[in-house]
């Protein structure tokens, strides 16, 4: 061993300042160390020793004095622990003088940044493998137990396994960024990842949108853990990351750049993600001991997930039945508040009733018929509504308000369209915020829109060409019955001429002596033989 010890005062024995900072040459106050180590060595619970070791192995480059990051979290699991044991024994190594701890400049919840004595270190990591042969467990800890439950917090195959570390260690170049956050990241972390490059993917495009809520869902973490992925992500070089232009319930927008995404990707098939075990936090089955319990809300009304689902599934929920006392069943009942943080807005009570049934009125089918309207119906029926950023989320919110003051929303679809004209002739007043808030202002205070002159609703302009056509079918239907009586006049000329050619001078005066009035022209003498010809001769024939 080199004699780099650090300088050594008996009198201030455990204090970690500057006189571990200047290198010793004699072997007076190596003894000094040892024994000072192992008398803290032997004054520590088996927990202690194990944390203090775990986090001394952790060290990217064993030998050297560089400063390193670490997280309690990763420090727990990997030394089986508890949080409050580690929290409890950092402080009483760096007293001892093993290391130096101070906070993360990013703040405390990033973690904290060790400097490890690497002499110190070494002699009591000598120690503890001397007591416990190169093992990193004793036979008898308590978290050892490999029959384990949904139920046990501290199991050993949470996060970044152990048997994973050294194959990792040994693959990742530790000089790049994006393989060292790969080396820092637990299962959650490779699990949002994955599904940012997943989402990639499917859109084909290197811009994606997310919400951090769903992200977290379905990679079975915490937002907070979520938001802190990104972060790195977004630190590391593997993106950029901006708020999206909509809001922050929009979510973010990730620029992906192509090379540190790519080497991400490869890190993932390379080693790949734990799937959500019973070790996993955020389960969707507990038992009956598990330490995050659901509340026992008294109603089931007020009883809201954090993270909505559909209303089909808020139907199906089940009622829980208020807790009873023994010792005071006659009591009467605690009063029902409506304290329950995570509560439906005021609309959805319309929206989980049931509208189709005799009790529904006009304005709630307006409301149930303009709240079905997706973004890509509307897209299509209001395209330049659409193109300045107003869709079914300003509908909704216009909704909600005028149902809450019981003000009529009947023509809230008209105006849509009478808008979207204005937009397409250029008739639409002049705003300085922006069509879209001058509309969402003006429906949202007065409920209708103001009627442009040369305006028809879609209902109107189909009615006028309902007329239109009515009109064009009754004159064409006309026309084809004049057409037609003329076919048959002009047939009955022919057949009465042809029978006129075959009468005689006598049957012709026999036939105008006939006529009760005086046949004196030919005129007269045509009319009257036609009219005989068509009483007696035409009909006969028919």
């Amino acid at each position: 061993m080199t004699a780099t010890a650090q300088k050594y005062d008996p009198k201030s024995y455990g204090n970690c300042g500057d006189q571990y900072l200047a290198h010793a040459d004699t072997d007076h106050l190596k003894k000094l160390m040892r024994r000072d180590i192992a008398g803290f060595y032997n004054r520590l619970s088996v927990t202690g020793k194990r944390i203090l070791a775990a986090l001394i192995q952790s060290a990217p480059n064993s030998g050297s004095d560089e400063p390193f990051p670490f997280v309690i979290s990763s420090l727990q699991h990997n030394a089986k622990c508890s949080k409050l044991s580690v929290l409890r024994t950092i402080p009483k190594g760096e007293k001892a003088g093993l290391f130096q701890c101070k906070n993360h400049k990013s703040g405390r919840r990033h973690g904290s940044i060790i400097t490890l004595y690497n002499e110190r270190c070494e002699y009591f990591l000598s120690l503890y493998k001397q007591e416990y042969g190169l093992l990193t467990d004793t036979d008898h800890d308590r978290y050892q137990v490999r029959g384990v439950t949904n139920a046990d917090r501290y199991q050993i195959n949470f996060g970044n396994r152990q048997h994973q570390q050294g194959k990792v260690a040994r693959s990742l170049n530790l000089a790049d960024n994006t393989d060292l956050l790969f080396s820092r990241l637990s299962d959650q972390g490779k699990r949002v990842f994955g599904i940012i490059s997943s989402i990639a993917k499917q859109t084909e495009q290197d811009e994606v949108s997310l919400v951090i809520q769903s992200v977290a869902r379905d990679a079975a973490c915490s937002e907070v853990t979520a938001r802190r992925v990104f972060k790195q992500g977004h630190e590391a070089g593997i993106y950029t990351k901006r708020q999206h232009e909509r809001g922050p319930r929009f979510g973010i927008i990730l620029k992906l750049n192509s090379n540190p995404m790519k080497r991400m990707l490869e890190l993932l098939h390379a080693f790949p993600v734990q799937h959500v075990t019973n070790a996993d936090r955020y389960q969707a089955g507990v038992t009956e001991h598990d330490r995050y319990h659901d509340r026992n809300d008294t109603d089931p009304d007020t009883k809201r997930d954090r993270y909505p689902v559909t209303n089909a599934i808020l139907d199906h929920k089940q009622a829980v039945s208020p807790c009873q006392s023994r010792a005071d069943s006659n009591s009467a009942q605690q009063p029902v508040t409506n304290a329950d943080r995570y509560q439906n807005p005021v609309l959805l009570d319309r929206q989980i009733k049931n509208l189709s049934g005799s009790e529904e009125n006009e304005e709630e089918r307006w409301a149930r018929r303009l709240l079905s309207i997706s973004t890509d119906e509307f897209q299509i029926i209001w395209p330049r509504l659409h193109h300045e950023r107003f869709g079914p989320d300003q509908i909704s919110q216009i909704i909600q308000h005028r149902l809450s003051f019981n003000e009529t929303i009947l023509d809230i679809e008209n105006s849509l369209h009478a808008a979207e004209w204005e937009l397409e002739h250029d008739t639409f007043p002049e705003a300085r915020k922006g069509p879209c808030n001058y509309l969402f202002a003006t429906l949202k205070s007065k409920g209708t829109w103001r009627r442009p002159v040369g305006f028809q609703t879609p209902n109107e302009q189909a009615l006028a060409n309902a007329k239109k056509e009515k009109a064009v079918i009754r004159e064409l239907q006309e026309l084809d019955r004049k057409k037609s009586k003329e076919a048959d006049q002009a047939a009955q000329n022919e057949k009465f001429e042809a029978w006129l050619k075959t009468q005689t001078p006598e049957d012709l005066e026999a036939i105008d002596a006939l006529c009760s009035m005086r046949v004196s022209t030919e005129a007269t003498k045509r009319s009257w033989r036609k009219s005989y010809w068509t009483k007696n001769i035409s009909r006969n024939a028919a």
